[in-house]
């Protein structure tokens, strides 16, 4: 069959089918009635067939959405992963300063026998640069003490080639004394403790 457009046919044959198509369509005799059952038949088929296609197409469209949402949520979680398990551990950095780093080594010995440590509980105490009672008492106050602490003796002390001072404070127990060696500027904010034992009293 010829798949030519009307500009293809000859201009004649197409205006006579044209006449011959008009008079079939007003010439009642040309064709019988068509019978009711199949016009209605027509109409249920034509009432249905919409429906049963905009019924369909909602159903093709969430299906298609869904799918999509699934793909989608899917290579999220590939590209979640994947950064996760190529992500660079977070630096670690050192634990700050304990307590004893920072104050002083407990291990190191006060350079003064025990027999002259023990001495100054008989003598005045010579506070030598922390003479000042409010100076005095800011240092104790940095080394744990109150401010009104009695101190039970003290002296300057040479400290390994570094200018100190002895302050012997009371312990727990009435048989020690604790023996401290500070910096001269020792104060609340920074004791500058150089050495710190316990001395029994015997």
């Amino acid at each position: 069959m010829d798949n030519g457009t009307e500009d293809d046919l000859d201009p004649a044959v197409v205006e006579r089918v044209r006449r011959d198509l008009a008079q079939l369509g007003s010439d009642e005799a040309s064709a019988p009635d068509v019978p009711p059952q199949v016009t209605q038949r027509v109409l249920a088929a034509l009432r249905v067939e919409p429906a049963h296609t905009v019924a369909r197409a909602p159903l093709r469209r969430l299906q298609v959405i869904g799918l999509v949402v699934g793909l989608g949520a899917a290579v999220a979680a590939v590209i979640v992963g994947a950064v996760m398990v190529n992500r660079p551990e977070p630096p670690t950095f050192p634990a700050g300063p304990t307590a004893n780093m920072i104050t002083v080594d407990r291990a190191a010995a006060i350079p003064l026998p025990h027999s002259q440590i023990i001495e100054l509980l008989s003598r005045t105490p010579d506070f030598g640069p922390l003479t000042d009672p409010r100076r005095r008492g800011s240092c104790l106050g940095g080394l744990g003490y109150s401010p009104g602490t009695t101190v039970l003796g003290a002296r300057p002390l040479d400290m390994r080639g570094q200018p100190g001072v002895l302050l012997l404070l009371p312990s727990d127990s009435p048989d020690d004394v604790v023996a401290v060696v500070v910096e001269p500027g020792c104060s609340g904010a920074h004791t500058g403790l150089l050495a710190k034992s316990l001395v029994s009293r015997t």
